[in-house]
């Protein structure tokens, strides 16, 4: 039993020793959503181009990219814009959550309209989820107190 642990130690070290032959450097870029490293705004610009994107594959009727875009304007927007506007705001209101959850269920329902590659439901369930963002949005702007013709 020894002498079995003693060779599969002494092949994966040679192995180690012959198969990195040369070291290479490699860059990494650091994509991060936490809190720390990310502010709101860059948050919001990502799922804005999220969006555009997924507002591309609809018209252009790509399931694939519907709903792989459906899913990073998900976790954009319904993770990383809320966390980030949580922390910013120390709390939430009770709208806030009721739009959140009707924000989640626009993209419930268009990933389930997409994976049926439901050509007639697509642009309606496209429309509402965009409603839900234009209603969050509205109520952000009038909490911050912006002037009324940057709330569109």
């Amino acid at each position: 039993m020894r002498q079995l642990i003693l060779l599969i130690i002494i092949c994966t070290l040679f192995s180690a020793l012959t198969s990195c032959n040369k070291v290479e450097e490699v860059k990494v870029e650091k994509l991060s959503t936490s809190q720390g490293d990310e502010t709101l705004g860059d948050a919001m610009k990502r799922a804005s181009r999220d969006l555009r994107r997924l507002s591309s594959s609809v018209e252009g009727r790509d399931w694939v990219e519907i709903e792989m875009w459906t899913k990073e304007l998900k976790e954009g927007i319904g993770y990383s814009c809320v966390e980030l506007y949580m922390a910013e705001h120390r709390g939430i209101s009770s709208e806030f959550v009721i739009l959140g959850s009707q924000f989640y269920d626009a993209v419930r329902k268009l990933t389930e309209s997409c994976k049926e590659h439901d050509v007639e439901a697509i642009d309606s369930k496209f429309d509402r989820l965009i409603k839900t963002c234009d209603d969050c949005h509205d109520i952000y702007k009038e909490k911050e107190g912006l002037p009324l013709m940057l709330q569109h």
